[in-house]
């Protein structure tokens, strides 16, 4: 391996690793909230030592969603697909009124199950897709997750949402056609060691550049970070602007 190589292998472990013990993650499951209006379905990403989407989930149920936080075991799955079958289970079991709409809200590698959920089918009354902190076309970091033993650590799905040689993605997106809302940080917060190995703005994780994607109805760009970006208060306004209009706002919060 690389000297660079290791030296983002021995911070990434540190972060996760040293984490407070305190922030224990909610168990694997569902969290529901029962709003009178539309489902929102929301899908996490690799998920350690937090309930990562519970302020978006709490935000939109105090806005009369009926939401449906999916705790699945993100650093135990093998692939995304199995990710995929969890988040469709769910689906099926708990979205069952014909008359609500099912909007999803997915953070980091969750973007990449949602966008697999819909390619492989969608319900019929799929409504607006968000996608926050998205790696659309990968990140250098999750390149590092190849190496096995790291992999198997933190988790084997991810390396997939890796890049190749000069920074291609190791598979380029494929056109969506549910115009998804996409919503990017340029913050590194916790993870400011992480952004000289990453090619331009970016929030400690993801490049602000992995998020494009072809289908796409707009791309915003948000003063957080990639772990800040579920609670802060501009994805969460216009998180639920894109779910109740399709857009988000005309006049983006600074």
């Amino acid at each position: 391996m690389s000297p660079r190589r290791i030296v983002v292998f021995a911070a990434l472990l540190f972060c996760l690793l040293a984490a407070p013990a305190r922030s224990i993650a909610a168990p694997y499951g569902v969290e529901e909230s029962g709003g009178a209006g539309d489902y929102v379905v929301l899908v996490h990403g690799l998920d350690w030592f937090r309930d990562t989407l519970k302020p978006t989930a709490d935000f939109l149920n105090r806005q009369g969603f009926h939401t449906i936080n999916v705790r699945y075991p993100s650093r135990k799955i093998a692939c995304t697909s199995e990710a995929v079958e969890w988040v469709g289970k769910v689906v099926a079991r708990r979205c069952t009124d014909p008359r609500r709409r099912i909007h999803f809200v997915a953070h980091s590698m969750g973007t990449v199950v949602v966008r697999e959920y819909l390619a492989k089918g969608r319900p019929g009354q799929l409504g607006h897709v968000v996608l926050l902190a998205a790696p659309n076309r990968g990140t250098p970091l999750a390149s590092s997750l190849r190496w096995k033993p790291l992999g198997r650590i933190i988790c084997p799905a991810a390396s997939g949402l890796g890049c190749g040689k000069k920074g291609a993605p190791l598979t380029e997106p494929v056109a969506v056609d549910f115009a998804p809302g996409i919503l990017m940080g340029n913050r590194a917060g916790w993870f400011p060691y992480f952004s000289p190995f990453l090619p331009g703005p970016d929030d400690g994780v993801v490049p602000v550049s992995s998020g494009q994607l072809p289908g796409m109805a707009e791309m915003r760009v948000l003063p957080t970070s990639h772990t800040g970006m579920p609670r802060n208060a501009g994805t969460l306004s216009e998180t639920l602007s894109f779910i109740r209009t399709g857009r988000f706002s005309p006049e983006p919060l600074r």
